[in-house]
Parts: C-alpha cells; sequence; structure tokens
C-alpha cells in the first residue's frame, strides 16, 4: 500500500476514535456541559482534519494520473527519453 493510503486510513482511525470517545463519554460518564463541549469539539476538529487530508490524499492521486497521462503525451509528439546512438 502506497504511504498516502496509509496515512489517511491513520486519519481514519483517528476520527473513528474520537467519535468512539464522544459516545463512551456520553453514555458512562454524563459529561457537564464544558467536558462535552471539549470532547465533540475534538472529533469534530478531527473529521474536519480527516476531510483535508482525504482530500489532499485524492487530489494528489488525480494529478499523478494527470501528470503521467501528460508525459505519455509529449512522448508521443515531441519524442521521449530516447538515448541518441553512439
Amino acid at each position: 500500500m502506497k504511504l498516502r493510503w496509509l496515512i489517511l486510513c491513520a486519519a481514519g482511525a483517528l476520527v473513528l476514535a474520537a467519535w468512539a470517545a464522544v459516545i463512551i463519554t456520553y453514555l458512562f460518564f454524563h459529561p457537564t456541559l464544558a467536558a462535552w463541549t471539549v470532547v465533540v469539539s475534538i472529533a469534530a476538529f478531527s473529521t474536519e482534519g480527516f476531510m483535508w487530508v482525504a482530500a489532499g490524499v485524492l487530489g494528489f492521486s488525480f494529478l499523478a494520473k494527470r501528470r503521467a497521462a501528460l508525459m505519455r503525451l509529449k512522448e508521443r509528439f515531441f519524442g521521449g527519453s530516447r538515448r541518441p546512438v553512439e
């Protein structure tokens, strides 16, 4: 697996852990309003970070595919990295 997909999986696991903490806090600890605000804010910010990481990973993958296609097109029309014959 490529590193960028591993980073995305790690960010997803962090989001799942944060929202699991929200559920556990709500069900077992009956938090005060201040504690509840902190726990939910952390989970929300981790979700926001996950969305940015996902956008970066998908954008990077898209650009890498486009760059490879453009390089093939360039090689077809203008010649590639062929070495001169000695």
